[in-house]
């Protein structure tokens, strides 16, 4: 499933999903890109309802190459709820979270240099699903963010960077073809309607459908995210390409939950600990110098919003 960061409504919808035996019992693993898969062996004892401290369980998903997004509480409510399904016993069998990032130690990475060691991510996921999945011949839920999880690109414009090449669902497909069913997220009622869907929460099935041969920028990611300042924030400017293939060329089904495009994003609070605001500004500075991207005018307006908020009594 391409996930879409931080978005509310489908995270609902993810965490009842895996709350239902008639899902959960027949899945073996849910395989996750929030996760640092250097701490595998945390995520194991997590979900098997061992012991976990704060820090460690805090771990798996901020040390990730992605600076801001796993902070939101809806992947930490992921994370417990696989925890509480498996103390459920709901299945004969426990369901296993693979963490699908690169395994690196931010720790050991202190140039522009030590990152680009660092497995490509899409590469990496492709790798332990083969692995944990496919290899093992398991059955596995996948969430990725979206453009992880597309099967086609669109043709790139001249000048235009789009989103790097191949992605996770490629590679997977190229070398494991017919494994993978692709779901992607329908997040407006105007395209729902395009699509003649049925009230939420509705999915559909592309194979043999007239929908299926929409073009998929009817409910595409946005290709394109430029640096820019939005009352006095800094965030970023998302662009659409117009070169997308058809629907059934990308996925293999659309789920429509209401087109509710709400975001959560964690308290701006958590940036004022000294020692992880003063990490998180020496990664941003690695990241900067690794592939231009600079992430600290976002942290420090985030510092400037904690800074200023009214003290809780």
């Amino acid at each position: 499933m391409g996930e879409w960061h931080r978005n509310a409504q489908q995270h609902v919808f993810l965490r009842a999903l895996i709350s239902d035996p008639r899902f959960l019992c027949r899945t073996d693993d849910i395989v996750i890109e929030s996760g640092n898969a250097r701490l595998q062996p945390i995520a194991d004892a997590w979900a098997s309802g061992q012991a976990v401290s704060e820090a460690d369980l805090m771990s798996m998903y901020r040390e990730t190459e992605v600076p801001f997004a796993w902070n939101a509480p809806m992947y930490r409510q992921f994370y417990e709820t696989v925890r509480e399904v498996n103390a459920k016993h709901l299945c004969a069998h426990p369901v296993r979270l693979v963490l699908g990032d690169p395994p690196f130690d931010w720790a050991k990475v202190e140039t522009a240099a030590d990152l680009k060691k660092v497995e490509d991510r899409d590469q990496f996921f492709a790798g332990v699903v083969e692995r944990e999945v496919l290899a093992k011949k398991h059955r596995a839920l996948m969430i990725s963010g979206a453009l992880h999880a597309l099967r086609k690109y669109p043709k790139r414009a001249p000048g235009e960077d789009g989103f790097g090449e191949p992605s996770a669902a490629q590679l997977i497909e190229k070398k494991h073809p017919g494994t993978l069913f692709i779901v992607a997220l329908v997040t407006t009622q105007a395209a729902a309607e395009t699509m003649k869907m049925s009230p939420p929460p509705s999915f559909r099935v592309l194979h043999g459908s007239s929908i299926a041969k929409l073009n998929f920028g009817l409910i595409a990611p946005a290709w394109n995210a430029t640096p820019v300042v939005v009352n006095g924030k800094h965030d970023w400017k998302l662009t659409d390409s117009n070169a997308w293939a058809s629907m059934g060329e990308v996925v293999d089904g659309v789920l429509y939950l209401g087109g509710d495009e709400t975001r959560v994003f964690p308290p701006a609070s958590i940036y004022l600990e000294p020692a992880y605001q003063k990490e998180l500004r020496r990664r941003i500075r690695i990241i900067k110098a690794y592939n231009g991207q600079d992430f600290e005018p976002i942290l420090d307006d985030l510092i400037k919003e904690a800074e200023g908020a009214p003290a809780k009594s």
